[in-house]
């Protein structure tokens, strides 16, 4: 993503290289992408995750401009397919974060598993796309779903959505489960904003400023600046770090 804008910034076809260099080898290990490094005992279980097939909608139209066309609507149109008909469980109007290697449901921790951030955030992948498109039937799906898994996913007692939740309602195995992380918020608020922007509808809205409102009191540091990453589920301050291993200058910066 970096070096695809780089190169458009510059003109500098070093950085295109490595921006299609590194894309091809995100898809040629997209079936294992952790290679000898993979935890999974091969063939006990195996699922299809939706990171892969989400991020590839993002990013293909941030390197667009370095591919060949037919290649890109190829691309979209297959991750399309993944997002909007095999990990949207019709059923519940939510986005599963595991499925079985045909598409089908995984009774198990890993395929009743939800990551509500996860799933609102490639809704307004969606929507991009679907604007390149000229789909306004994709846009006013996409805007349902980001609604469906707000409704769901808000923690209606102390507010902010939860980081992990089970599609059954039962226990999840993540201790974090409950856990109010900032990168989930700020890619709500895009798609809220991306969202009404497209379709003036006014649930968009009326979540966008109560998304809003509890983003900015409970995240950025009033003292030191900079944004607070992770809050236990009454919105306190769990972890005091700025940075680390997960939180980098990429959401708050894209976000705003």
């Amino acid at each position: 993503m970096a070096f695809g804008q780089l190169s458009k910034a510059t003109g500098n076809d070093r950085y295109a290289r490595i921006a299609v260099d590194t894309f091809k080898n995100i898809l040629k290990r997209s079936e294992n992408p952790k290679g000898i490094y993979n935890k999974a005992i091969r063939d006990t279980r195996p699922l299809k995750g939706f990171s892969l097939p989400m991020i590839l909608c993002n990013l293909s139209l941030e390197i667009e401009h370095l591919l060949e066309r037919d290649f890109v609507d190829e691309t979209i149109d297959r991750c399309i397919h993944e997002l909007m008909e095999v990990f949207y469980d019709k059923q519940s109007g939510l986005i599963r974060e595991n499925v079985n290697p045909d598409g089908s449901y995984s009774d198990s921790f890993e395929g009743r598993l939800l990551n509500p951030g996860h799933g609102i955030e490639a809704m307004w992948f969606v929507m991009d796309l679907a604007v390149r498109n000229n789909d306004k039937a994709l846009i006013d799906k996409a805007v349902e779903i980001t609604l469906n898994i707000l409704d769901h996913s808000w923690d209606k007692e102390f507010g902010g959505l939860y980081y992990f939740l089970n599609i059954k309602g039962k226990p999840v195995q993540q201790l974090e489960w409950d856990q109010k992380l900032w990168w989930v918020h700020i890619e709500t608020l895009i798609s809220l904003v991306k969202g009404y922007y497209h379709t003036k509808n006014s649930d968009c809205l009326a979540w966008f400023e109560k998304v809003h409102e509890y983003t900015w009191s409970h995240y950025p540091d009033p003292q030191y600046g900079e944004w607070f990453g992770y809050l236990n589920r009454r919105g306190e301050v769990l972890l005091p770090l700025k940075g680390g291993k997960w939180k980098g200058c990429f959401h708050v910066p894209r976000g705003l």
